[in-house]
């Protein structure tokens, strides 16, 4: 969740459904990581997305910056944030790079 939180978050939220200043801003938007068009994918496809980018869209490639442990661990959240509950997303907020519980922030 922590590591969700910092680095995909600002563009898909903690929620996954993509609603923030930095998604609504992109061109194409980022997907709602709970719907079926995510879901429905192979871990495998997540995995290379996340690793790899997408061309000519605003998601990175994190293969230099990421581990293949913890691209995995991230295609497990993606997996659980449909049943992701309030309490988690609370716990996520003070982990947001930007949120109030971050002394840079103000």
């Amino acid at each position: 969740m922590e590591h969700f939180s910092y680095h995909c978050a600002p563009c898909h939220s903690n929620d996954g459904g993509g609603h923030t200043v930095f998604g609504r801003g992109l061109y194409p938007k980022p997907p709602d990581l709970r719907a079926a068009g995510t879901q429905n994918k192979s871990d495998g496809e997540l995995y290379y997305t996340i690793d790899d980018g997408v061309r000519l869209s605003g998601m990175p490639a994190f293969s230099g910056t990421h581990t293949a442990a913890q691209t995995w661990r991230l295609v497990l959240f993606i997996r659980h944030l449909p049943q992701i509950t309030a309490e988690e997303l609370n716990e996520m907020k003070g982990w947001d790079p930007k949120s109030e519980a971050d002394p840079a922030h103000f």
